[in-house]
Order: structure tokens, then C-alpha cells, then sequence
């Protein structure tokens, strides 16, 4: 707590014209929003870089490899040349690592200890730090917590860059890292943390489906996503990144909606020439060895973004209104969030669509205990003042008066919630012609009361009539 406080003191005093500008270094403790131990949340611990002479400067979270300790030293120099090019830095350690509470899982609940850092600084160092523009970066285990958190929170992170991360701890029974790359050095960490795939049986092989990040990226189609990996990569192969983009482009719903997903295949002596000046530099070099970059590797990868990021260039991510999503463990949008089991023990697929009139999810669970339950939880703020029905699988089961969290604690495979308002037509004159307005939904129109009812497909509320026949009726039909 001390600590936190000299944070906190640290961070008025470096408001005041008095004191000078000054690059600041400090450890952060924060609280876990998702875990408990005897009902206390667990206190995490990031380290920050930021100058305290510049203000409303985009987040770069930054993510320690596959930890054997020293987290916060090992990626130190990355964070301050991230804070060196006008960045406020969030250095992660995840639970279990730089006196971090709880216990390590291996990609699994200890991913959304980014989010909460991020979530906490927003609030503590509100001045220094621009809260709607965030990019994570990280290294090999970083780089697999980079590919996870951008699935789990898909509208979250404006950008993500991942170098030679893992897709995909040991699902896959070849590709898998546990399979492929991880080597007599990692495995045992694997097996304390998660299990072993091989020998483990269906309930350790559901665990490593709920940390398959390569499996989930469909949910992204809009962060800008750089896969950075050698092509002879020896320790997370590129089978990870390359799958990563492989299976959201099988997923895309058009042609190019997964151009988001940039993969850099890295080969010793390709350069490119980001400067315009026809030298090859080493900051240019397209090949990142294994390890924590060197500023001229850091470059070299960060310069196909990084300005862009900076200058606000890199669009929010907003969240399509009708989707398919891969749950791996848990998904955290702002409409809503899903959580299986315990978080890191089953995956599923979740189909849902939203609007101010009616929100519907559909849960199928894909790991092998089908028993598994969800937590559902939906903002009904664009529903606020309204009686709202929920049904599932059709049925009445409840109804509240919506602007507020709705929360289903148990839903199961195979089960569809639905939460809808009623829809009502009003109608206005102005001057001689009519306006209608609904909430949502397509507006229908027939000449007699039975129809046939046909379609407006270009009307959109407020839609203004010229009324020209002696009677025309409307309704709204909800999607």
C-alpha cells in the first residue's frame, strides 16, 4: 500500500509547474476485478513509464515473454523507448510474477489482469494518459498474451502487436506449442500450470481449447493486429501467427474483412526501406531473433505502425452488431460479456445480435463437458426506461425495466436469451407530410390492415411521408 501511495503522491506533484519535466518510472498496484482470495481481490502490480510533462498520451501496455522472473527488468528498455516516443507505458507482470497475488495459469484468467491495469491507470494517471487510444505489444509468452487479448476483448486495443507469440499452447496435437516448440524447458511449467495434453485426458485438453487465441481470432476483425515471426522461428513457431490469420480469414464474412491481421514473416537480410532513402539500416531489418528486441529490432517492427497510433490514426475498434464469436474462456465486449466455467476451462461459440429493441445470444459449448455454464451479462443502457422481457429458447422467463446490467448466471448449451422492448410507431406532421419514428427494426407498409406487408428497405427513422393515398398502414418488424 505505501507503494501505491507514493505513486499516487508522485503523480500530483508532477502536476504542479514547480516541479521539472521528468521522465518517471514507478511500480503501480492495482486490484483484481475477476479473482478473489477469501473474498479480498488479488493485488497486481504493473510498472509504468511515462514524462510527467505530457498529458493525454496514448497507453502502450507492454507484455513480459513466458516468465523465469525479472519481468519488469526484462522489458524495461522496450517500455522506455515506448515512453521516449510519447507513450504513457503499462509494463504487466501477471498474476504470480513480481510479487503480483494469485497464481499463474498459462494464458488462461491471468489475461485479464491486463485489462484491469489498463483500467486502473485510466483512473489514477487520468491527466498524463489518453483512455479511448490503447496498444498492447509483447514478447513471446507476451506476444501469446498480445493474440489472447485481443480476442478477449475484441473492441479494447486500437492496435496489437504480437512478437513470435503462441496461438496456441498445446490444443492443436501437433502444432500445438506444447507439441511444437515449448521443448523439456517449458513443458513442465505447462504441466504445473495447466496440465499435460498428451496424457492428460479431455478435461486438460478442454483447458488448452480455452487458451486456443488462434482459434478465436474471428472476434477481430477490427483491431489493426502485426503478427511479427521469423519463418525459422525455433521456439513459437510460425505455424502460431500463421494460423492466428489463417482461421479468421476462413471465418471472414466477406472477401477482406480480415485485412486487419498483418503477418510479417521475417527473413535475415529483407529489409524495408521505411525512411524512403534507399539504405538498408538495421533498424529496418525484418527479422526479430528470439528474445527481447534490441531498439533496432523494436523498430524495425514498430515503425510499420507507430506514429500512426500516436497521431490517434488507428481507428477505435467498434463492435459489429451481429457476429459469431469463439469463446476462449471468456469474452469481454462493451454490449456484453461472457464468462464458461471457471474462466480457462471451456470454450464455446456465442451468436449474437444487437439493437435498441432486442439483443439475442445464442451459447454452444465446444470443449467436451457440454454441462458447462456461462455467465451472461448485457448493457440495456440504449434500452434505459423501458420494460424489457427476456425470454430463453422463447419461454417468459423475466422482465426488468431496462438501463441497467442484465445478468443470466447460468446459461447453458444449446440456450438462446433474448431481451426485448416493445416497439411502438409515432407519427408527427410537419407541414403536410408525416414523420415516423421507431426505435428499431424494419419498417413494413401494406395498403389494407391484411397485407401483403411489404419491406422498406431504405427507410430509416425519422422517415418522412408525403401522403398521396387514401390509407397506408405500418409496422416494425424486429430483427
Amino acid at each position: 500500500m505505501l507503494k501505491t501511495i507514493s505513486v499516487l503522491l508522485l503523480a500530483a506533484l508532477s502536476l504542479s509547474p514547480s516541479v521539472p519535466a521528468a521522465n518517471i518510472q514507478s511500480n503501480f498496484t492495482y486490484q483484481s476485478t475477476v479473482t478473489s482470495i477469501s473474498g479480498v481481490p488479488l493485488s497486481l502490480r504493473a510498472e509504468l513509464h511515462y514524462n510527467n510533462s505530457v498529458t493525454n498520451a496514448p497507453i502502450a501496455v507492454v507484455m513480459h515473454g513466458y516468465s523465469t522472473g525479472g519481468d519488469f527488468a526484462n522489458v524495461r528498455a522496450n517500455a522506455m523507448r515506448l515512453r521516449d516516443a510519447g507513450f504513457f507505458a503499462i509494463s504487466v507482470a501477471l498474476r504470480g510474477r513480481e510479487s503480483s497475488q494469485g497464481t499463474r495459469d498459462s494464458g488462461g484468467v491471468e489475461v485479464y489482469d491486463i485489462y484491469d491495469a489498463a483500467e486502473a491507470a485510466k483512473v489514477t494517471f487520468a491527466p498524463y494518459l489518453n483512455p479511448s487510444n490503447i496498444h498492447i505489444t509483447g514478447y513471446s509468452g507476451g506476444g501469446a498474451n498480445v493474440m489472447s487479448a485481443l480476442t478477449k476483448f475484441p473492441d479494447y486495443f486500437r492496435l496489437g502487436s504480437s512478437f513470435f507469440g503462441m496461438g496456441d499452447y498445446g490444443f492443436h496435437p501437433v502444432n500445438g506449442w506444447y507439441q511444437f516448440g515449448a521443448g523439456a524447458s517449458r513443458t513442465p511449467q505447462l504441466d504445473a500450470d495447466i496440465g499435460n495434453p498428451n496424457t492428460g485426458g479431455p478435461l486438460v485438453v478442454d483447458k488448452y481449447h480455452a487458451r486456443a487465441s488462434n482459434l478465436a481470432s474471428r472476434n477481430n476483425p477490427y483491431s489493426e493486429i502485426h503478427l511479427f515471426v521469423n519463418h525459422d522461428e525455433p521456439i513459437c513457431p510460425a505455424v502460431n501467427s500463421i494460423s492466428y490469420r489463417t482461421n479468421a480469414v476462413a471465418a471472414q464474412s466477406f472477401p477482406g474483412e480480415f485485412t486487419n491481421i498483418v503477418l510479417h514473416l521475417g527473413t535475415n537480410g529483407v529489409y524495408r526501406d521505411f525512411n524512403s532513402n534507399s539504405v538498408n539500416e538495421a533498424s529496418e531489418l525484418q527479422y526479430w531473433v528470439h528474445g527481447y528486441p534490441s531498439a533496432d529490432q523494436q523498430a524495425s517492427g514498430e515503425s510499420w505502425y507507430l506514429t500512426r497510433v500516436k497521431n490517434g490514426l488507428v481507428p477505435q475498434p467498434q463492435l459489429n452488431a451481429n457476429d459469431n464469436l469463439f469463446v476462449a474462456g471468456w469474452v469481454k465486449t462493451k454490449p456484453f460479456d461472457l464468462w464458461l466455467g471457471d474462466g480457462q476451462n471451456a470454450a464455446g461459440s456465442l451468436t449474437y445480435s444487437l439493437s435498441a429493441v432486442k439483443k439475442q445470444f445464442t451459447l454452444g459449448i465446444l470443449s467436451s463437458v457440454k454441462s458447462v455454464t456461462g455467465r451472461l451479462k448485457v448493457n440495456t443502457s440504449d434500452m434505459a426506461g423501458k420494460p424489457v422481457q427476456v425470454r430463453i429458447n422463447g419461454v417468459l422467463t423475466d422482465s426488468f425495466t431496462g438501463g441497467g446490467i442484465y445478468t443470466n448466471s447460468a446459461m447453458g448449451d444449446g440456450q438462446t436469451i433474448q431481451l426485448t422492448v416493445p416497439v411502438t410507431i409515432s407519427v408527427d406532421r410537419s407541414a403536410t407530410n408525416l414523420v415516423l419514428n421507431w426505435p428499431g427494426g424494419d419498417l413494413l407498409e401494406a395498403t389494407t390492415l391484411t397485407g401483403p406487408w411489404t419491406t422498406n428497405t431504405t427507410a430509416i427513422s425519422p422517415h418522412t411521408i408525403a401522403p398521396t393515398n387514401l390509407q397506408k398502414f405500418f409496422r416494425v418488424k424486429v430483427l
